[in-house]
């Protein structure tokens, strides 16, 4: 009798182990699920933002053209539907020509008056650098943010003058969503102060 009593209570100790095992087991599994499933929202997330987050160009203009080339240049933007607002101090303006291109970084100055005939960039901006004027304020609108519903312009002035039929490449690249890519060329006569350029 004693014996299958040891054997009894060897059983039990063995299915209890057993028990504490698969339980330990099934909280490492549930941990680690969570944690995938957090890290699974996180992505889709940022990958919704990546994929609905766009810049919309409407136009570009650039001046000083009385002087035989062209320095200031304007793009005129808003965001696409569905787009989460964009911080200006997380993009970045490359702008290119054949033989030079600069990274342009946001300034919080202001596009600066020319006496009533445009907006200079250079004075507001300095070298290696863009501001932002905006035209338009959303219902949501921030400071130093592109918003659902702003349109705002950015100021800029181009590495060098750019001449007749020069081809230009702009990129405006967000941290988060789509970058906007616009090539173009400036025109073959180049003979008012203001020179329409895109579309």
């Amino acid at each position: 009798m004693e014996k299958k009593g040891d054997m009894g209570i060897g059983t039990l100790i063995i299915f209890i182990a057993m028990i504490l095992v698969a339980a330990i087991a099934a909280g490492v599994l549930i941990q680690t699920a969570g944690t995938l499933q957090n890290k699974a929202l996180q992505t889709g997330d940022r990958s919704k933002v990546q994929v609905s987050t766009s810049i919309t160009v409407t136009q570009i203009f650039a001046e000083n053209g009385s002087s035989g080339g062209l320095t200031d240049f304007f793009i005129t933007l808003k965001l696409a539907p569905g787009s989460d607002p964009i911080k200006f101090t997380d993009a970045l303006v490359s702008f290119s020509l054949k033989d030079k291109s600069v990274n342009l970084a946001y300034k919080n100055a202001g596009c600066i008056s020319d006496s009533g005939t445009g907006y200079r960039s250079n004075q507001a901006t300095g070298e290696g650098n863009y501001t932002v004027q905006y035209l338009i304020n959303g219902s949501n609108h921030m400071d130093s943010y592109l918003t659902i519903g702003d349109v705002a312009r950015i100021c800029l002035e181009s590495p060098r003058q750019v001449t007749e039929d020069e081809s230009i490449k702009i990129n405006i690249l967000p941290k988060t969503g789509s970058q906007a890519n616009l090539d173009f060329s400036s025109p073959n006569v180049i003979s008012q102060r203001r020179m329409f350029l895109f579309p």
